[in-house]
């Protein structure tokens, strides 16, 4: 199926179903073990959501401003300023995230969705480390490079943002299906419940997560991130009204 393009514009890539191995044996505790899962066929966005899409749902009543909008890090302005349209929005909490997919006419993706989709080459039949393959590449993502003024940054790679990029602005870090920005610039809230020993119980079949707990499960790593927190398995969490400046979301759906 070609994409399908919502009623607010956003593009949306198919996954087809599969058979899909989630996770990683060799990663850390919340990381493995490695597990079959049978998934179900299902869209993505293309893209993490923009300011500028965000916006539609604040002028439609529906969703709140996001937490701080005077700015960012090291932006000088940020959510409501027409220059930053196309970057990601940022400082939006779980609910933020799942009013506005909701608004949509889609959902969070399911944490087993999200990697599928970060991942996953269903032509081939086969899951890769990082969107683009197994060998990290600081050219393809935006992720704590020499800018960065973390401990632990990459000092041997200049990203060209010392904030959040625009979206799809790293063409050669997509993902086997085609979503940008996997890796990198904002992580994104999915659906589930976080539990670092789900692996272990996961149900086969297009698991949903746990069916309770006190924190949402975040993927993808961020502007932020060091490299060994931008591979496809890193798993991160915060309680659902956290909002930051390194975190936003991406919407899915089933298909129609």
């Amino acid at each position: 199926p070609k994409p399908f393009i919502s009623e607010s514009g956003a593009r949306l890539l198919y996954m087809p179903a599969a058979t899909f191995l989630m996770g990683y044996d060799d990663g850390l505790r919340d990381e493995k073990p490695a597990h079959l899962l049978e998934m179900n066929a299902f869209y993505i966005d293309e893209t993490e959501v923009t300011n500028g899409q965000y916006a539609l749902c604040v002028k439609a009543g529906e969703c709140q401003a996001p937490a701080y909008q005077q700015g960012a890090s090291y932006h000088d302005a940020y959510y409501g300023d027409p220059r930053y349209d196309e970057y990601p929005v940022a400082f939006v909490t779980w609910n933020d995230a799942d009013t506005f997919c909701k608004w949509r006419g889609a959902r969070l993706p399911s944490e087993a969705e999200w990697e599928m989709a970060a991942s996953f080459d269903p032509a081939e039949g086969v899951k890769t480390r990082y969107p683009w393959g197994d060998v990290f590449d600081g050219t393809r993502l935006n992720f704590c490079d020499k800018k960065c003024p973390l401990d632990g940054r990459d000092s041997n790679v200049d990203d060209g943002h010392l904030d959040t990029a625009p979206v799809g602005s790293y063409a050669d870090g997509r993902s086997p299906i085609g979503a940008y920005d996997m890796a990198g610039n904002v992580m994104e809230w999915v659906n589930d419940w976080y539990d670092r020993r789900y692996y272990a119980e996961s149900g086969e079949l297009s698991p949903l997560g746990p069916l309770e707990g006190t924190s949402k499960v975040l993927r993808g790593g961020a502007w932020l991130s060091k490299t060994e927190d931008s591979s496809v398995y890193a798993r991160d969490s915060r309680i659902t009204a956290v909002a930051r400046a390194q975190i936003g979301f991406r919407c899915a759906m089933a298909v129609p």
